[in-house]
């Protein structure tokens, strides 16, 4: 009987490592957020990148968007902001703001949010604008 306590013990605490183990490293981890936050954030000093190319960001990109493409940052021209800034990201589908990210943090940035895709970004009530 003693044995079976212990065997259920070690059981009940590996399931519960996983668990623990994929909650922690699912791609929503982070608090969720909405777009009037980001919005209110950028108003308040924040900033909000669009890392695809320059035509992406014409044919249309989030209000209070600036382009600066992951290409850009990848040849280390960086934002000239300080590296607590908030910055939030976004591209296409979720792959360039991920590279970004990366790139940021590993750079010094110390407060920098994924974003991900546009359709993210629609998701949490971020408007495509077109024409400016």
């Amino acid at each position: 009987m003693k044995k079976v306590v212990i065997w259920v013990g070690i059981i009940v605490a590996m399931f519960g490592g996983l668990i623990w183990f994929s909650q922690s490293n699912t791609k929503d981890a982070a608090p969720s957020t909405t777009f009037a936050t980001v919005t209110q954030d950028v108003i308040n000093g924040a900033k909000l990148y669009d890392v695809r190319n320059a035509d992406e960001y014409k044919a249309g990109h989030f209000a209070g968007a600036t382009s600066w493409s992951l290409q850009d940052m990848q040849a280390s021209k960086l934002p000239d902001v300080a590296i607590d800034t908030k910055i939030y990201v976004y591209c296409r589908s979720g792959n360039r703001s991920g590279q970004a990210t990366t790139i940021l943090k590993n750079a010094g940035y110390t407060n920098v949010i994924d974003l991900h895709g546009l359709a993210d970004v629609q998701t949490i009530g971020g408007k495509i604008i077109t024409g400016q």
